[in-house]
C-alpha cells in the first residue's frame, strides 16, 4: 500500500480526492491522507515529513478559497513542492490546478502539473500523459524507491570492494556519487557537499546506509 498526501485549502476538495483514491482500480492499493495548508511553509514541510507519505500531491493556489481557513497561506503548491524536493531530492510530487499554464510557468518541472478536474473525471485531460493520473503517481513512487534501493545495493557492494583493498579512484568516485545521492534522498539539509567528502570515511557511509535502511523499512511497513 502506498500513502498519498493531498493538500488543498477546501475541505470538500480534500474529501473528493480521498473518494478519487478510494475508487482506484490499479494493481497497487492506495490510501489518501489529506491536510489543509498551514500558514507557515516550514511548518507545512515538517508536517509532511511527519506524515511520511509515498507521494505528495498539492493544489496550486493554496490561498484562493477562504471558506475553510481563516489565515493567509503565503506560498503556492509549486513553492511547496520545490521546497520539499530541495530537502528530499527526486521525491514524487504533483501539483493539481485549474490554472495549468500559470503553474507550469512557475515550475521547473512541467511534468508534475496536472489539471485538477481529473479528480472529478477520470478521463485523460487533453495534452497530458497517456497513463491515468494515479497510475502515474504509482509509477513515480516505484521508480523513486527503486533508485534508492539500487543505489544502496551498489554502495554496499563498492564498500566491500574497498574493505578488500581493491578500490581504485573510479570506485572511490562512485562511492562519493552514491553517498551524495542517498544523503540528498534522506535529507539534503544535512548533506555534506561532495567536494568536501573524504574518500575513506567508512563510518559516515555506514551511517548513511543505516538511515536508508530505516527509511526503506518504514516504507515497507506502511505498505503492509
Amino acid at each position: 500500500m502506498y500513502k498519498l498526501l493531498f493538500i488543498d485549502e477546501e475541505k470538500d476538495t480534500l474529501d473528493d480526492f480521498e473518494d478519487f483514491v478510494e475508487d482506484f482500480t490499479g494493481k497497487t492499493e492506495l490510501t489518501a491522507v489529506s491536510r489543509l495548508p498551514l500558514s507557515n511553509k516550514g511548518e507545512m514541510i515538517d508536517e509532511i515529513i511527519k506524515i511520511a507519505p509515498d507521494a505528495l500531491i498539492t493544489d496550486f493556489r493554496l490561498n484562493e478559497m477562504k471558506s475553510d481557513i481563516n489565515y493567509n497561506v503565503p506560498y503556492n503548491g509549486v513553492d511547496l513542492v520545490e521546497e520539499f524536493q530541495s530537502i528530499r531530492n527526486y521525491f514524487p510530487c504533483f501539483v493539481l490546478t485549474a490554472l495549468d499554464d500559470e503553474a507550469v510557468s512557475q515550475s521547473d518541472d512541467v511534468n508534475i502539473v496536472y489539471v485538477k478536474n481529473l479528480i472529478y473525471n477520470q478521463e485523460e485531460a487533453e495534452g497530458k500523459a497517456k497513463a491515468k493520473f494515479l497510475d502515474r503517481v504509482v509509477s513515480q513512487i516505484e521508480h523513486y524507491r527503486a533508485r534508492i534501493e539500487n543505489a544502496q545495493t551498489e554502495l554496499t557492494r563498492l564498500i566491500e570492494i574497498r574493505k578488500l583493498g581493491k578500490a581504485d579512484i573510479e570506485v572511490e568516485n562512485q562511492i562519493i556519487m552514491l553517498d551524495d545521492f542517498l544523503e540528498k534522498s534522506i535529507d539534503a539539509r544535512n548533506s555534506i557537499p561532495s567536494e568536501f567528502k573524504s574518500l575513506s570515511n567508512s563510518n559516515r557511509l555506514d551511517n548513511i546506509l543505516n538511515r536508508v535502511n530505516k527509511i526503506l523499512q518504514k516504507l515497507d511497513n506502511d505498505a503492509e
